[in-house]
């Protein structure tokens, strides 16, 4: 019974950990602007995200994580999440990491140009979807 007990509390404490707080991961006073190719899609809750490879301007490639909301929430939005596919060149738009090449998504420009917001409402250049991440 007590291993039930540490193994339940441990289990939760991850699960809060896993839930974080967009103003203490992300500055939300800033935008980044990142173009690369999808290299994993992870639509999972609480958050899905993606890696995108940017080549930088010396030929690198360095490896970014893009951060969304909760899947679910996207899924009732209308988010085409079919229509991304790993190989094809993206740009993310949003608020940049506290830590090194993470992003949170606040729109994206698909290959054909189309853009798109988690919440699937037009957004104004310069200001978050406020129910998106």
């Amino acid at each position: 019974m007590r291993l039930a007990v540490v193994l339940l509390v441990i289990g939760a404490a991850r699960q809060l950990s896993a839930h974080h707080s967009v103003p203490v991961n992300f500055d939300q006073s800033k935008e980044v602007s990142i173009q690369g190719v999808l290299t994993e899609i992870k639509w999972v809750n609480p958050h899905a995200h993606f890696r995108i490879n940017v080549t930088q301007p010396d030929g690198s490639v360095l490896e970014w994580l893009v951060e969304m909301g909760a899947t679910n929430t996207m899924k009732r939005a209308g988010f085409p999440m079919d229509r991304f596919m790993v190989g094809e060149r993206y740009t993310i738009i949003g608020p940049p990491g506290r830590r090194d090449r993470a992003v949170l998504l606040d729109e994206v420009v698909m290959p054909d140009g189309t853009h798109l917001t988690p919440t699937m409402r037009p957004r104004t250049p310069g200001t978050r979807d406020q129910n998106g991440g």
